[in-house]
């Protein structure tokens, strides 16, 4: 199982559709792209204030390897070790980043995948969306809008062709 964060903006956008475009998932856990590639990754998520403690780190670790007199090999070494280091808590700086450029905690969901997880969030967090959104009573000299429930659709008989091909693809059999 893969467990996300979820992170919102918490500037309180009223737009439901452009709140969910916003939302982050924050995989928990080992990053192995920032194990491979750390100031890609940095560059990618836009996590500028890491990406500078970052070569600044480096920086200082190789001149402080090479002026103890350590070979090129242990200072290789050296900087592996802060690369598995960063990996391992490369997505807690990232919910820090998040947490900096305003955005607030909004769940946490477990999952087989993301697609997974994101539709078990938004299936929760949508129907929230919906029992905190109540329509605003009219106002004086407004007209009152009168919503009247649709009829269910008729049940569909057997022998119809509602379940052929549609669209621009030709008639099936011919």
């Amino acid at each position: 199982m893969i467990t996300y964060t979820v992170y919102e903006r918490a500037d309180g956008e009223s737009n439901v559709a452009l709140r969910a475009d916003s939302i982050v998932f924050v995989k928990e856990g080992f990053a192995w792209l920032a194990l491979f590639v750390p100031m890609l990754w940095m560059l990618f998520y836009r996590m500028w204030l890491v990406l500078l403690a970052f070569v600044i780190i480096m920086l200082v670790v190789q001149a402080a390897a090479t002026a103890a007199g350590f070979g090129e090999m242990l200072a290789g070494w050296i900087t592996l070790g802060a690369s598995l280091l960063f990996a391992f808590h490369a997505n807690d700086l990232r919910r820090w980043t998040l947490a900096r450029k305003g955005y607030a905690f909004a769940g946490l969901v477990t999952g087989r995948n993301r697609e997974e997880c994101e539709t078990r969030f938004f299936d929760g967090w949508l129907a929230t969306q919906e029992a905190d959104h109540v329509p605003p009573a009219p106002g004086p000299g407004e007209p009152q809008k009168i919503v009247t429930p649709q009829p269910p659709a008729p049940p569909r008989q057997k022998g119809t062709r509602d379940d052929d091909v549609i669209g621009l693809f030709p008639e099936p059999n011919t």
